[in-house]
């Protein structure tokens, strides 16, 4: 194949992948939730209580608090709230140990996956979350940390829920 044909060749493969590319489907939310990742999010920035009232606040809202099982949904999350520009926010998500002590899973009964990419590591040590025994049993994500996962008492009310929908 000649230099001129070759090329020619690869702009035409380059223009039928780029018209064969499926749009992405669009998700319609409704109000307070918004479109992130695919999903439903609804951050709220004005309610804040224990683990339990946020989730009953999620669930009077239609929705419960995020699962954030999907790597590629966290990391999405993950870039919203940063584009908030939110300051120093804790935020309840939708996984817990009270069941079974160190038994991690989403409200919807469904394993969380511990450790890296996750979980958050501290101390000089790099020790991995979740490592509060039986007092931590409610997961947020914990600006501290770069919001990974960390684990804390349920009962602590200064932080916000992310619900989805």
């Amino acid at each position: 194949m000649t230099g001129f044909a070759l090329v020619s060749f690869l702009g035409t493969l380059t223009v039928v992948a780029a018209t064969d590319v499926k749009p992405a489907t669009q998700v319609e939310c409704e109000s307070p939730f918004t479109e992130v990742g695919g999903r439903c999010v609804h951050v709220a920035l004005t309610t804040s209580g224990s683990w339990h009232d946020m989730r009953k606040y999620c669930q009077e809202l239609g929705g419960e608090l995020v699962n954030l099982a999907d790597v590629q949904f966290y990391s999405d999350l993950i870039l919203y709230i940063e584009i908030l520009h939110l300051g120093k926010m804790h935020f309840w998500i939708g996984s817990s140990d009270e069941a079974i002590e160190d038994t991690w899973v989403w409200t919807d009964g469904s394993a969380t996956r511990m450790g890296t990419p996750f979980w958050a590591n501290y101390g000089p040590n790099n020790y991995q979350t979740p490592n509060g025994g039986t007092v931590q049993n409610c997961a947020i994500l914990d600006t501290n940390m770069h919001y990974y996962f960390n684990d804390a008492a349920c009962e602590k009310t200064y932080i916000y829920p992310i619900c989805e929908k």
